[in-house]
């Protein structure tokens, strides 16, 4: 499912050079269940970034689920992730002046999908968290719990 061999990636920050993640190699398996525990600034959300496609690595061979996500270009890598991948940022990231419905059919809008295949997806995720009376809200009107549920809603509408 994942297999990255030589991982490493760095920063630059001015003259200086900080590498996160130097010549990581790991494997995951279909259904194994893999937990990344580590303090601040230790590359968890920069390995993170690179498995979903959002950056790239300095070095390094990256596959997920048999795609060669280092032979893509950005855009062949956007297109993959919308396709593919469901994160859950740390922060919400909801559009504030989109309601909860617009905000789960935001990322479908970049799939081609008919305005009833995405209304199908967006009604299907969203009673699938249980915010489906909440639709026509807009974040600031959600509670910080019903926020969260709207952002899984949009990472799992896609599927």
């Amino acid at each position: 499912m994942i297999e990255i061999t030589g991982l490493t990636k760095t920063f630059r920050r001015g003259e200086v050079e900080i590498t996160v993640l130097n010549n990581v190699s790991l494997s995951v398996t279909k259904g194994e269940l893999v937990s990344l525990m580590g303090p601040s600034g230790s590359g968890k959300s920069t390995l993170l970034n690179i498995l979903a496609g959002i950056d790239s690595p300095t070095s390094g061979k990256v596959v997920v689920n048999g795609a060669d996500l280092n032979s893509m270009s950005d855009d062949a890598r956007t297109g993959w992730r919308v396709r593919n991948i469901g994160y859950v940022f740390q922060f919400y990231n909801l559009i504030p002046v989109l309601t909860a419905y617009e905000n789960v059919e935001l990322p479908l809008l970049n799939l081609g999908l008919s305005r009833a295949d995405r209304r199908k997806h967006v009604k299907t995720a969203i009673a699938a968290v249980g915010v489906e009376h909440r639709e026509e809200h807009y974040p600031r009107q959600l509670s910080g719990g019903e926020e969260q549920r709207v952002t899984i809603a949009r990472a799992i509408a896609t599927r």
